[in-house]
């Protein structure tokens, strides 16, 4: 159980609010891909500085539309853009 509880306590460490109202999808892939790359700039992204103009560069270049809903086939998109 002490194992478990050590695990648990790892992994609430890795959540993260996105206070997003729009785009929120692109700016969780944009946020967790700061801090696997350890980029500089994640603390300001997290707390929501500095990340619109990556996020909107983001949805151009995929040419993503998250203006109505974000789904199963955006983040399949996503991920053939990000294995590219």
């Amino acid at each position: 159980m002490g194992r478990l509880v050590s695990v648990l306590a790892h992994l609430k460490k890795s959540i993260i609010q996105v206070k997003a109202t729009e785009n929120c999808l692109a700016h969780a892939l944009i946020i967790a891909i700061a801090r696997i790359d350890n980029d500089s700039n994640y603390e300001s992204y997290r707390k929501g500085w500095k990340i619109r103009p990556v996020v909107r560069d983001l949805l151009e270049k995929t040419s993503i539309d998250l203006s109505s809903v974000a789904g199963i086939p955006e983040l399949a998109r996503f991920q053939e853009y990000f294995r590219e």
